[in-house]
């Protein structure tokens, strides 16, 4: 295995990886883990097209349903954020992913709550505009470290490693402002590569329990 935590993965995205152990987890929960992670993707794309539609046609209603599924998909989001970190900490012995995690789940929500308060005033010339996108800068920055601190993990999925890299390219794209809109596109691959994590370890946890049955 390449000792270079940066370096780009070079294998399948769901080949095998060393043993270890997942204690307190059943295939089930990482099942949903991985159903919730693809929900995730789907409802972010969805908010997408709201947000897009709700500018182009002034719908009250649509603007307020688009502000509520963005708050829903933020609450889902550091929620699978804390399983993952839970997960890496169990099978792969990750260590210092706490600091980024907690860091980005509070800058997160904190963001929501800077958008329910600013409401309009965050996209209008001033101050709050400039607040408001210096906490997006601050949030990108912080997945961007979160990003490199599971770079850092070894012997982990490939398909964690990739889930790394987007999360790295995202966040880099999302602290520039600039490209804050495409470096979605990375950050949804992520969510994507998760799912795969969460499945991958749930056929895994399958054939551990399957072959201790055998036994």
């Amino acid at each position: 295995m390449d000792e270079n935590p940066y370096a780009a993965p070079q294998v399948d995205l769901v080949g095998d990886a060393g043993p270890g152990p997942m204690d307190g987890w059943t295939p089930g929960q990482l099942r949903l883990l991985g159903w919730l992670s693809l929900v995730s993707v789907v409802g972010t794309l969805c908010l997408t097209g709201l947000v897009v539609a709700a500018g182009a046609t002034a719908e009250p209603l649509m603007a307020d349903f688009s502000d509520w599924l963005g708050v829903a998909l933020t609450f889902l989001g550091c929620y699978l954020l804390i399983r993952l970190k839970l997960f890496a900490e169990g099978r792969f012995a990750a260590r210092g992913l706490a600091p980024p995690v907690w860091a980005v789940v509070g800058m997160s929500l904190g963001l929501e709550l800077m958008d329910f308060f600013m409401g309009e005033a965050s996209t209008q010339p001033g101050w709050p505009m400039v607040l408001y996108f210096a906490v997006v800068a601050l949030l990108g920055a912080l997945t961007a470290w979160l990003a490199v601190r599971l770079l850092k993990v070894q012997n982990a999925y490939p398909a964690f490693r990739v889930m790394a890299w987007l999360d790295l390219v995202g966040g880099i794209m999302m602290a520039s402002i600039v490209l804050m809109l495409v470096g979605l596109l990375p950050l949804v691959g992520a969510n994507l590569a998760m799912m795969l994590v969460f499945f991958r370890a749930a056929r895994e946890l399958d054939a551990r329990q399957e072959s201790v049955s055998l036994r």
